[in-house]
């Protein structure tokens, strides 16, 4: 390579640098992009120096191919930098029109990715030149190997970074390296045991049991290091119940992947490429993580043998929860599915029930155990002389004592001792300190124990030794009782803490100093773990010293005992005032509304939100928990001076600190918690209104909170509702720029959470768990997703076979059933999620079903008989039942015509099927007898639309007849009952509440009823833009869930009415449409009249006379003058200032029936469409006919321009001929067509996508601009085109110039900006992208910007600075 390039990229560099810094001078809102971009390009330059020091030191540089590469592609990326940077003529113009003459040209997404680039160059450079240094001084060739290695382990160091990793949770870490190991020649034969498990593995999973102080973790520790030493050692995690980070499983996976990427190099890489393929993994629950972090690199190792590994997780009883104990050791279980490793998992606990039971659901052959207590006592007290001698025989050498101990002594220790190590190791730390005399200590430790008794007396009383000695010299009583005072503060306060906190972190949290606490605990080395590092974490020494504490009938000296609650109550009042002092508006000093908690300065937030703010931030509700009495709690929830303040002055602030913190799950789960606390004991109805208007806000946010912290304050307060308490209290915290507020709620609907996926199935199958804790649905890739419904996170994942999940259930014994489109079941524990079980399909001759229609086939299904035996449906039409007892498939099969849906089961053990032959859609309701085969019809007379059918525990059976009626069959007598014809057109999702008492029914417009079954009663619990296509009620009545698209709602009982109409009559329908300025509600009755609502209050405003039949579309003129409605044919128009109708029209036979309704924007024109094509434009004053227009089909898309004098239509590219028009474009003065598609036209060059359908149904969007100049339509929702109708009048040609937007993914709706210049597209995944109708150039991404409209246009706004862009040529330079 010639070396001029690298001078050249020197010269390059330096001068882009002094681009870069002009524009530091002139663009104040970018400066620290700007100072993160020159910083990278001054290490290049530099590097680039140091390359030409070299090249002119020497002629023969043995230059490394890739750094030749390395440079040429930093010049090329220089070029290519300082074209995009170049201000050029714009920024000339611009000063002779007075603006500012610079625009940092990038986004801050793009200055990152510049960054990321030129550190990449810079790394490879970099290594790649200290390499040729290397080979100018031993003249070898430069090692490409090496050089590429370097290379991949950088970024494999970039990817493990991301793990979530518990620091001292290592057997080895920092903050343990003072815990001691097993002395030699103790434990030998238990030790050797445990090595040759470990070597061999003859079972994957060991236990380690035994009581407190029975040296279960120097076992642990001595097996670790032992492993390590040998290389064996996959990874450690010791539990910790008072450290925040090892007293829960939340970093367990991620410190073990941590370790054992340090195994090898190959593993290191396989877990790396896993994070990089998988970003969220380290997000998801623990089954996911062990899954792709564990198991996968594990399965993936090559190795010409099979290499030994072990994971050693200590103290199991001191994780958080049961379940997640439960999880751990079924997540252990799955080790024995690797094959090329010999993975064994070593554990060690107290005898916890709950990790009892969890090992005694595991086989014995998978795992073995052994008790501490089922060691002879005489071996144990062999181990504790040969501990004891050790320890005493250091203090007697550094203390120079010879002769001491004496074996009696040592004997009488040991017998004291009652084979607990813990009482031997604190008994020799007592001896040993060294303001005292080792052998006055050895006989008061051996006077006192000799009076003790029980269980536990003997540690006791070393405990109330230790804490008596600590009180020697301290002078008089008055000088006790103060550090008897101190001590309950200070020491009290680190036996109850959730996290364990530094001297000055406690310091902080307590407001005392840090001379104070290190004073209180100074003498108390025997107990407790006092680093010299004043940042480092005060541990105690074994946990039993907190159950010796907290305990008055183990702590009988009163100045020592410590009342938790009591201690509780302070912690609390302390947590709450350091919230107050400590918590502000944007801590993390993040530049836009838009940062993520990615962006914030580690440095900053270290500053901004010390630990033991986080502590407070993440405990006090664990605090007023731990208060024991009611009383108590009142008067400190939250605030003793003021029990609002917490939430007028710091919630918003508290929240955006847990955002930071990554902590806003949390977050959810601690306002809960505080909800459930004052529902028990506080009488405060505000006060609990308060917090559950709180939790509202975080459940309604949480996404967005998680997300950028700052939206706090922009997207979560300015669309909360305007009564709700949080917006009132912090109305000063809305956005100064936000020159209008979007209208809202005045209170918080039903709708408690949205749960989102962006790969949720379109069927919806949803279902809750047993206990309500969980709720299910599917996914398109077969997987199955599971919600935590106290906070909305996902728990986890499971499946994933390659092949679709058709149905899922929960049984009641915790297990998740789902049935594939293979026949197979397979049974997931719902807490673990591991797979307990297949069941293989029933009969080998099952053929998937293919037809694309869903009505034309079985409708798979899985469900249970009262006894518990599964039931199944298979797309073949035959039904099964699985018999637990026999372990076994039973089938099902009918006479005639096959089942086409299962809806459930009776009580009775009868099913309710849909019956029906194969080549129709409806079908009969009947009654299955599962022990007789015998089958009753009900005459429901089902028909494709309306097949949803729910089934009570009462014995009753709803569905919707053909009439639109929900119909109740009560199994018991056979009679029937009608609630009242539906409101809307179909039912698409039905389904009564457990106990039976209610019916919950959602219809194609979107409309949520829930019906009181005792009354017949209704009211509305939501509207949604299309009707839910499953709901499923919690068993416990009190939840509800939808679903539809890649959303999951959640409902919680009871619920307000969302329209509550009054002059309702009980048993009508509604059929309600709003008016534009959302005043008025027009309601469609059952008995053909219509009714105007005031839609503030309810009130009846006018009630027109009846018509032929109820109105299904309604449609209020542009001036609220005029409400157009249809049915059946049938067009009326009323005129809404006297009630009096305006005129009427009929539309004729079926095919020429009005079905389609829209007012021009200026109220001169009502357009109508009718099922054949045809395009009615009717005068709106007189009903007369202007125009009637033609397309192939009904028209599904209706646009007119601004001023009404332009039409756009489409209908979608069903089954019509290739020269049918689907597209038209009208002038609707005149009549005459200024553009039409045809479908050949628009299938031409993009074949038939829809073709693997079976039918060539292609759905098309489109819509005119304002102005009337161009068309937007999108075929099948892959790209968006822009039709210039002027450029087709000027040009003599068949078809005018196309252009067409890419790369647009599936546009979910678009929309022109009022002066028809700008053109928005809102995309499911990507957000919404602006384009420039002109030229169709991409001007702004959702990326910072704030864009909404008004009768004055379109506006933008900066987040970063709230100020409005008013020049569309500064707006678009921001881009």
């Amino acid at each position: 390579m010639d070396p001029g390039t690298a001078v050249a990229v020197g010269t390059l560099s330096a001068k882009v640098l002094s681009i870069i810094w002009k524009y530091y001078k002139d663009v104040k809102d970018a400066q620290h992009d700007i100072k993160l971009l020159a910083n990278e390009l001054e290490y290049s330059h530099d590097l680039m120096q140091k390359f030409e020091t070299m090249a002119s030191g020497t002629s023969e540089l043995p230059i490394a191919a890739s750094l030749c590469t390395t440079i040429e592609q930093a010049l090329s990326e220089l070029k290519e930098l300082e074209k995009k940077l170049d201000p050029g003529t714009g920024a000339k113009a611009m000063r002779r029109l007075g603006k500012r003459a610079l625009k940092w040209p990038f986004a801050k997404g793009e200055v990152e990715q510049w960054v990321t680039r030129f550190q990449r160059l810079k790394d490879t450079a970099s290594l790649a030149l200290k390499i040729d240094q290397t080979s100018l001084v031993i003249n070898t060739n430069t090692n490409l190997t090496q050089l590429q290695h370097a290379q991949e382990a950088t970024e494999q160091d970039r990817q493990l970074a991301k793990l979530p990793t518990a620091l001292d949770a290592a057997f080895d870490s920092y903050q343990r390296q003072h815990e001691t190991l097993c002395i030699e020649n103790t434990r030998v034969d238990l030790l050797q045991q445990h090595r040759d498990w470990g070597a061999t593995h003859p079972k994957p999973l060991y236990w380690l049991s035994g009581m407190a102080g029975t040296g279960k973790s120097t076992i642990a520790r001595t097996l670790a290091r032992h492993f390590h030493s040998i290389g064996t050692l996959g990874g450690s995690f010791f539990f910790s119940r008072s450290s925040g980070e090892a007293n829960n499983a939340a970093k367990l996976v991620g410190t073990l992947a941590g370790h054992l990427a340090k195994v090898s190099p190959q593993l290191k890489r396989l877990i790396s490429e896993v994070i990089l393929s998988h970003a969220d993994v380290t997000r998801q629950g623990l089954r996911n993580q062990w899954r792709e972090l564990i198991l996968a690199p594990l399965s993936g190792y090559q190795s010409s043998d099979r290499p030994t590994l072990n994971f050693v997780i200590d103290a199991l009883d001191e994780c958080g929860s049961d379940d997640e104990i439960r999880l751990i050791l079924q997540l252990c279980v799955e080790v024995k599915t690797v094959k090329e490793v010999d993975l064994g998992v070593f554990v060690t606990s107290r005898p916890e029930i709950a990790i009892r039971l969890g090992f005694d659901a595991i086989p014995d052959i998978i795992h073995q155990k052994l008790d501490l207590r089922d060691v002879p006592r005489r071996v144990v007290e062999k181990d504790l002389a040969v501990f004891v001698k050790h320890e005493l025989g250091r203090v007697s050498q550094e203390q120079n004592i010879p002769g001491w101990p004496n074996d009696k002594d040592i004997h009488s220790l040991v017998r004291l001792s009652d084979c607990l190590f813990i009482y031997a190791a604190t008994a020799c730390r007592y001896i040993a300190t060294s303001d005292w005399d080792p052998e006055e200590r050895l006989s008061e430790v051996l006077i006192a124990g000799s009076a003790t008794g029980g269980n536990t007396a003997g540690l006791d009383s070393m405990y109330l030794q230790v804490l008596n000695s600590s009180l020697k010299d301290c002078g008089n009583d008055a000088v006790i009782v103060k550090f008897c005072d101190r001590f309950r503060q200070v020491v009290g306060t680190i036996v109850v803490l959730f996290d364990e906190l530094s001297a000055s972190e406690l310091a902080g949290l307590l407001e005392m100093s840090e001379d104070a606490i290190k004073r209180s605990l100074g003498r108390l080395h025997s107990v407790l773990n006092i680093p010299q590092d004043v940042g480092s974490s005060i541990r105690l020494l074994h946990p039993s010293f907190r159950d010796f504490l907290l305990d008055d009938t183990r702590c009988t000296d009163r100045r020592f005992y410590v009342n938790g609650s009591l201690k509780h109550e302070e912690l609390a009042k302390h947590c709450l005032k350091i919230m107050s002092d400590g918590l502000k508006r944007n801590m993390g000093h993040l530049t836009t509304p838009g940062s993520t908690p990615e962006d914030v300065d580690p440095h900053i937030l270290k500053t901004q939100l010390p630990k033991h703010l986080q502590y407070a931030c993440q405990y006090w509700v664990d605090h007023l928990a731990g208060i024991s009495t009611k009383s108590e709690i009142k008067r400190e929830l939250p605030n003793e001076e003021d029990p609002l303040a917490f939430f007028r002055q710091n919630f918003l602030h508290w929240l955006e600190a847990m955002s930071l913190m990554a902590k806003i799950s949390q977050a959810v789960i601690l306002i809960t918690r505080l909800r459930d606390l004052l529902d028990s004991v506080s009488d405060d109805i505000t006060l609990r209104s308060i917090v559950e208007d709180a939790r509202r806000f975080i459940l309604n946010n949480r996404g967005i909170i998680e997300k950028a912290p700052l939206q706090t304050y922009t997207s979560a307060l300015v669309f909360s509702p305007s009564e709700s308490f949080v917006r009132q209290y912090y109305v000063d915290q809305l956005p100064r720029w936000l020159i209008r507020s979007p209208t809202v709620e005045d209170r918080w609907g039903n709708c408690v959470q949205i749960l989102e996926h962006p790969h949720l199935d379109y069927r919806k199958i949803i279902t809750f768990s047993t206990d309500g804790n969980y709720v299910a649905s599917t996914l398109r890739n077969g997987e199955i997703v599971l919600w935590e419904t106290s906070t909305g996170a996902i728990h986890s994942n499971l499946g994933s076979y390659l092949l679709k999940t058709v149905a899922i259930k929960f049984l009641q014994n915790g297990i998740l059933a789902s049935m594939y489109a293979d026949g197979t079941v397979r049974l997931f524990d719902q807490v673990t999620g591991v797979l307990l079980r297949t069941l293989e399909r029933p009969t080998e001759d099952y053929q998937l079903a293919h037809n694309y229609f869903p009505y034309l086939r079985p409708i798979p299904s899985i469900s249970s008989l009262p006894g518990g035996d599964l039931i199944v449906l298979l797309e073949s039409g035959q039904v099964w039942i699985w018999n637990w007892e026999s372990d076994s498939w039973n089938g099902r099969s009918l006479i005639g015509d096959p089942i086409r849906q299962v809806y459930g089961c009776l009580p009775n053990e009868t099913l309710v099927v849909r019956v029906g032959p194969s080549n129709i859609g409806h079908g009969d309701l009947c009654l299955l007898d599962t022990y007789t085969s015998q089958i009753q019809t009900m005459q429901a007379n089902l028909t494709p639309g309306r097949m949803h059918v729910a089934i009570s525990s009462l014995d009753i059976i709803a569905w919707q007849d053909k009439t639109g009626a929900i119909e109740l069959l009560d199994t018991n007598d056979m009679s029937r009952t009608k609630l009242e014809r539906y409101p809307g057109w179909f039912v698409t999702a039905l389904t009564f509440s457990p106990d039976g008492s209610r019916l919950i029914s959602s219809d194609k417009d979107g409309a949520l009823l829930l019906w009181n079954l005792s009354t017949q009663s209704k009211c509305l619990v939501d509207t949604t833009a299309s009707g839910a296509l499953s709901i499923a009620f919690s068993p416990d009545s009190k939840q509800l869930a939808t679903g539809r698209g890649v959303l999951v709602k959640l409902y919680r009982f009871p619920v307000r009415d969302m329209l509550n109409l009054r002059g309702n009559q009980p048993g009508e329908s509604l059929c309600i449409t709003m008016s534009p300025d959302g005043q008025q509600i027009a309601a469609g009755r059952l008995d053909g009249t219509i009714q105007i609502y005031d839609a503030k209050d309810g009130g009846l405003n006018h009630a027109f006379s009846k018509i032929s039949s109820p109105g299904y579309f309604r449609a209020f003129s542009p001036n609220i003058e005029q409400l157009a409605s249809t049915s059946h044919g049938h067009l009326q128009v009323w005129d809404l200032r006297t009630g009096a109708l305006d005129w009427t029209i009929s539309g004729g036979q079926v095919q020429k029936w009005l079905v389609l309704l829209r007012f021009s924007p200026d109220g001169r024109y009502l357009v109508s469409g009718r099922l054949n094509g045809e395009i009615l434009v009717l005068d709106a004053k007189s009903g007369n006919v202007i125009h009637v227009f033609e397309l192939a089909a009904l028209s599904t898309e209706v646009h007119f321009s601004s001023d009404g004098g332009r039409i756009a239509c489409a209908t979608p590219l069903a089954k019509v001929e290739d020269d049918a028009r689907v597209i038209g474009v009208w002038n609707t003065i005149t009549g005459e067509m200024l553009h039409e598609n045809v479908k050949g036209e628009l299938l031409h060059g993009i074949g038939n996508p829809a073709g693997n359908r079976g039918f060539d149904y292609i759905s098309i969007r489109a819509t005119i601009s304002p102005d009337g100049r161009y068309l937007a339509y999108s075929l099948q929702r892959e790209s968006v085109v822009i039709y210039d109708i002027e450029s087709k009048q000027q040009q003599d040609i068949p078809i005018a110039p196309i252009k067409t937007i890419k790369p647009i993914k599936n546009p979910r709706s678009f929309q022109f900006s009022r002066d028809s210049k700008i053109f928005a597209v809102c995309t499911p995944f990507e957000g919404i992208k602006l384009w420039t109708v002109a030229d169709a150039r991409l001007i702004a991404h959702h990326n910072g910007l704030f864009v909404f409209s008004n009768s004055q246009g379109i506006h933008y706004f900066k987040f970063n600075q709230g100020e409005e862009i008013n020049d569309q040529n500064e707006h678009d330079s921001n881009h």
